[in-house]
């Protein structure tokens, strides 16, 4: 029924990622928080009702399967693990560059040393929040601002340039943002979060610092 209700396997992807990113998996209210992204975004689409069978059968608490009901839709379970496998390939292939590029201060620790390059967007991400940045385009087009919030976050929504939304093809410097930062202070980055919470909640290096291990961290190097 999700498939149904997106215009694209990429849209029903990203909403996918959204909640899954969104939510405490060990939280007792896991079923009741979803149901409630879900109807939200869908709007008049989908009742609450609705959006909590859809979540009890996504999460495997009921039997009942989820039918792709549109052609472009019938990905089998095989294509879709396959998929997931070639993204890890690319996760491999594009993680962070932590080469020295040059002395100067850190921007976490404010040290003088060597440092390393930080994309703030990750590039194993880039692919999935490319197709975010369309899916929040086309419902800013449709003056659907909450949608848009939904798909991208609160903190990226906040973050890209509304140029960008505007036309999604102005996205690559977005993307290529980085920052400088000590070896030590990026791989402390990388250990606390995974890639895709780190283009999700801290692009910026400001938000970086809102983190408080990071700063623990970071004040300890200092």
């Amino acid at each position: 029924m999700l498939f149904a209700l997106c215009e694209s396997m990429d849209e029903a992807m990203s909403i996918a990622d959204v909640i899954v990113s969104d939510c405490d998996a060990s939280s007792g209210n896991l079923v009741e928080h979803v149901a409630a992204v879900l109807a939200e975004y869908f709007e008049d689409q989908v009742t609450y009702e609705q959006a909590v069978n859809i979540t009890r059968s996504a999460i495997g608490l009921t039997s009942t399967p989820l039918t792709p009901s549109s052609d472009g839709a019938n990905e089998t379970r095989e294509q879709m693990e396959h998929n997931n496998e070639s993204d890890e390939d690319a996760s491999l292939s594009l993680s962070d560059n932590e080469e020295y590029i040059t002395e100067g201060e850190c921007e976490l620790c404010e040290r003088e040393i060597k440092l390393t390059r930080h994309h703030l967007i990750p590039k194993s991400t880039w692919k999935k929040i490319r197709q975010r940045i369309q899916t929040a385009s086309n419902a800013m087009a449709e003056n659907n601002t909450n949608k848009a919030r939904i798909v991208l976050g609160d903190v990226l929504f906040a973050e890209i340039p509304h140029d960008i939304l505007n036309d999604p093809s102005l996205s690559k410097g977005f993307l290529n943002k980085t920052c400088d930062l000590c070896r030590p202070c990026h791989t402390q980055v990388h250990t606390l979060h995974d890639e895709m919470v780190l283009a999700e909640k801290y692009p910026t290096v400001e938000k970086l610092l809102e983190d408080e291990e990071i700063v623990k961290f970071a004040k300890w190097a200092n």
